[in-house]
Order: structure tokens, then C-alpha cells, then sequence
């Protein structure tokens, strides 16, 4: 028969004939009642502090978390000098390696909070050359080149440690430490060492992927693993790399700018890449009155475009490379049935579709309806 081991707190419980309460306070108060100028603080290595006497009790530190951390609390009992040391031996054996990892964590998400704060305040500034204050966290640190990506999740995550799993996730894909840096509660900057990304193509290797192509193959794969794992709905997109204590804060603003455009154009994508919206782009940026004269212009009927089914068989017949026989078996169609909608519209707009310069008006017309529709 298998005698099952007694827990810790009983353990403790046990040996020192007195009573647990398990209680949870701000990680903030924890480290602000043990300063390192505190007295009656015993310490795991030479940062974690693992026992705090206050007012006759004495406090475990359990388990640090970022906002929240778990205590044990001894209610008014004095504790021998054995005693004590007999405490902070179990302590460690059980729980130092992960409390001081736990405590690197929460410093450094601070680290990245300040940083990511001063980010927002330059592009809000128009700085975008500006580079890192020595004073700012990780100015050093990024020192080298780094490849960037925006995460921006559709939702709020309030459960659990946020930044702590977001971390792990990102480090374990790029199998390295990275640089996770909030921006808001739904926007998130990782930044990854040069060395963890094949961001220099070597040509004498033979290969024919282009640094495009290896970026997007990143962004793809570290956005289904954070999909899978996480964050559920949201939008990534990755940029070239740079020298990371230079031009955050432009770096970020563009990237910021692929997200909008990918959402504002391609509603049903979530990866959005800048260099597959410079026509985008360029749409968006015509002013609202040149935008309603050239429509006016250009289209007959106007109608046509706010059919869903001519939308959705525009949209499939450019994301197959204007295949009539592609766009067919994506749409489930019969091929007659997609020509006859292809002639429907060249009846209705004047524009034939098929033809290469009416198939550029034809994109540039569905691109500036969508700025109509998002303003």
C-alpha cells in the first residue's frame, strides 16, 4: 500500500505544531514590505526574498506571479533561530529555483513595461529616429540587429500571467531569449536576436527563398503557435530586421500601419504583410474628394459593388491570380457559371475583367470602396 506524501504546508504544519493560512497580496506590496533595506527578510540567492516578519507574524513567500502572489501566513508564533532556518531550507529545496525565476520574470516584465511606454511617448512625439536613453531598460541589450513583430489580439486576456506564458511561447519558437515589450493590453512588440532569424540570405548556399519569403514563414508559424496555444483571435505582422536601439519607434508605427490596412483590405487575413500592401496603401492615402470623383468617373453602376456575391467572386478571382478555372473551384462554381458573372459585371461597370488594364481599375476600385466603407 502507497502512503501518500503530506504536502508541504502540512509538512510545516506538522513539525512546527502551528497553523498555515494561505493568502494572496499584490506582488507590488510583497516587494515593497521587503525592501532590501527591510529588516527580519530571509532570502533564497541574492534576490528572492522568501520570509518577511511584520507585526509578530511571519509570511512564506509561495509563489510569485506579476500581479498577484500566494503567502503563507504564521499567525503571532516566534520562531527559533533553528526553526527559521529550517524553513528557508524547505523553502528553497521546494520552490527556490522557481521563486528566483518567478522574481526575474516580474522584473522583467516592469522592464518591458518601461520601455514599452517610451515607445508610445515617442511615436506620439513624431521621434521615430530617436534612440534608447541609457536610462530606458535593454538599451544595451539591443544593442545588435533584431527582427521585429506586432502582435495585436482581438481581445483583452485578464486570466492568468499574461506576460509570463506570452514569453515562454515566443522563446520556446524562436528557441532563445527574445524581447517582449507591451504597448497596450491587446498590442504587443517581440523582438528577436538576429542570431535566432535567418534574416541575411546567403547566396552562395543556393537557395531560392527570398528574405520575404523567410520572414513571412517566421510570422506564419510563431502566429499559429500563438493561436494554438494563447491568444485566440488577433492579427501579426513582422518587418525587417534593424538595429534595435534605432528606429523603435518608427519601426513600430509601420507596423502598426500594415495591421490597419491588412484589417481595413483583408478582412478575413490575419497575417498582414508590408510589402503586399503598397497598393493598399497608396488607396488609402487618395484624399476622400479625389477617392468620390474617381469612382464617379470610372464606374458606371455602383450597384454592383455592394452585391456580396460579385464582392466575394472579385475578391476570390485576385487572390487566384485572375484564374478563371482556380476562382471556379475555390468558389464550389461550375466555370460557366463564374463567366457569366464575369460578364455581369463587365456589363454593369464597362470594365472586363480579363483584361489586364480593366483588372488593375477593377482592383483599385474595390480597394477605394473599402476606405469608403471603413470611414
Amino acid at each position: 500500500m502507497m502512503i501518500e506524501k503530506p504536502s508541504l504546508h502540512l509538512h510545516i504544519e506538522r513539525i512546527l505544531g502551528r497553523t498555515l493560512e494561505k493568502i494572496s497580496v499584490p506582488t507590488s506590496l510583497w516587494k515593497e514590505w521587503t525592501q532590501p533595506f527591510t529588516r527580519d527578510v530571509h532570502l533564497i540567492g541574492p534576490s528572492v526574498v522568501v520570509m518577511h516578519h511584520n507585526d509578530g507574524d511571519w509570511y512564506l513567500l509561495w509563489e510569485m506571479g506579476s500581479e498577484q502572489s500566494t503567502l503563507m501566513k504564521l499567525e503571532s508564533s516566534p520562531l527559533s533561530i533553528q526553526e527559521q532556518q529550517w524553513i528557508e531550507l524547505v523553502l528553497m529545496l521546494e520552490h527556490g529555483e522557481k521563486l528566483e525565476q518567478d522574481m526575474l520574470t516580474v522584473s522583467e516584465e516592469q522592464e518591458a513595461e518601461q520601455v514599452g511606454s517610451w515607445i508610445l511617448s515617442a511615436i506620439h512625439e513624431r521621434d521615430w529616429k530617436v534612440e534608447i536613453p541609457e536610462h530606458i531598460p535593454w538599451s544595451k541589450q539591443l544593442s545588435g540587429m533584431v527582427t521585429p513583430f506586432l502582435l495585436v489580439t482581438e481581445h483583452i486576456h485578464r486570466e492568468g500571467p499574461r506576460y509570463q506564458l506570452l514569453k515562454k511561447l515566443v522563446d520556446s519558437y524562436f528557441d532563445g531569449h527574445t524581447f517582449l515589450i507591451p504597448l497596450t493590453e491587446q498590442e504587443w512588440l517581440i523582438l528577436v536576436p538576429s542570431s535566432l532569424t535567418v534574416t541575411e540570405l546567403d547566396d552562395d548556399a543556393g537557395s531560392d527563398e527570398t528574405q520575404e519569403e523567410l520572414l513571412t514563414s517566421y510570422c506564419l508559424g510563431l502566429y499559429e503557435l500563438l493561436t494554438a496555444e494563447w491568444i485566440g483571435e488577433s492579427h501579426m505582422t513582422v518587418n525587417y530586421s534593424f538595429i534595435g536601439q534605432k528606429g523603435i519607434p518608427a519601426t513600430v508605427a509601420h507596423m502598426r500601419e500594415s495591421v490597419f490596412l491588412g484589417r481595413t483590405f483583408h478582412v478575413t487575413e490575419h497575417i498582414h504583410l508590408p510589402w503586399e500592401l503598397h497598393i493598399e496603401h497608396l488607396a488609402y492615402s487618395i484624399p476622400d474628394h479625389v477617392r468620390a470623383e474617381y469612382l464617379k468617373r470610372i464606374v458606371k453602376k455602383t450597384e454592383v459593388f455592394h452585391d456580396a456575391e460579385t464582392m466575394a467572386t472579385l475578391e476570390m478571382f485576385f487572390q487566384q491570380n485572375c484564374s478563371v478555372s482556380e476562382t471556379a473551384k475555390r468558389l464550389y462554381i461550375h466555370r460557366n457559371t463564374l463567366l457569366y458573372r464575369l460578364d455581369k459585371i463587365k456589363q454593369e461597370t464597362g470594365l472586363d475583367i480579363r483584361s489586364f488594364s480593366d483588372a488593375v481599375l477593377i482592383k483599385l476600385v474595390l480597394l477605394l470602396y473599402k476606405v469608403a466603407h471603413q470611414q
